[in-house]
């Protein structure tokens, strides 16, 4: 029996216009297939930032079945969440400016098209985009995740935000069916709070960001090629060698 095979390919917004435009069809439809018409993240300003990280999963005969997309705070500039959030809860801009001195950025518009769904493609593109966080200089994340979706952020690192909403949660919002969840990743270096083994996966994949493993996050078997290596990156060894240290450290 074949197995099913997908590529995570990462890149900066600007360098891919084709892949970006997909993305956002294929992303609207998804989110029009749930009655979701309005979200924050899904505009096309983000198409022309090249501190915008973003990584699809293509498959061979389907087409762009998934992404995902890490997004950098800049002062002056609100990020999705902050756009999403400033009615509900106005000290998301003081929370965001706390940790934007860290190099802080937004993973948002995470979609699987219905197509290819069932193989645990939000999985592999959640590990994908905290494993490229560190190079490209983020060293804190924050998310706003549907209460169904918490579990993957969760495993790769990330807490909730609980100075702000009720506990970080934030009922009937953006529809009434759904609970959203604030959350924030306070150290992609380490990632402490990390899931054991996600933090092995997420240390590999920094080392080796071009790399074909044989995944199976729903069950099923799925061979992945990670492609995420990212134009005008550089971490210093010092960085490498806390990683290969931690990384030591867990597997002893």
């Amino acid at each position: 029996m074949r197995t099913n095979s997908i590529e995570l390919h990462a890149f900066r917004a600007p360098e891919r216009p084709d892949l970006c435009g997909e993305f956002l069809s294929e992303h609207r439809q998804v989110l029009a297939d749930y009655g979701i018409s309005k979200v924050s993240s899904n505009t096309n300003e983000w198409t022309t930032d090249p501190d915008c990280i973003v990584i699809v999963a293509l498959h061979r005969e389907l087409g762009m079945v998934g992404g995902i997309r890490l997004q950098r705070s800049m002062e002056g500039h609100l990020l999705p969440m902050e756009r999403s959030l400033l009615t509900l809860a106005p000290m998301i801009t003081d929370e965001i400016s706390a940790l934007r001195p860290f190099g802080l950025g937004e993973v948002c518009g995470l979609w699987n098209a219905h197509r290819f769904a069932g193989f645990g493609v939000p999985v592999l593109l959640s590990h994908a985009v905290t494993a490229v966080s560190l190079p490209v200089g983020m060293k804190r994340m924050v998310c706003l995740v549907a209460h169904y979706t918490e579990r993957h952020p969760r495993s790769n690192g990330f807490i909730r935000m609980g100075s702000i909403g009720q506990g970080g949660t934030f009922p009937h919002y953006p529809i009434e069916t759904h609970t959203a969840v604030a959350m924030v990743n306070p150290d992609t270096t380490l990632l402490p709070h990390a899931k054991e083994a996600h933090r092995q996966l997420l240390f590999s994949l920094r080392l080796r960001p071009t790399q074909v493993r044989e995944e199976s996050p729903s069950g099923k078997p799925l061979e992945v090629h990670y492609n995420l290596c990212l134009s005008n990156c550089h971490v210093g060894m010092e960085t490498y060698s806390a990683i290969l240290m931690e990384r030591l450290k867990y597997s002893a």
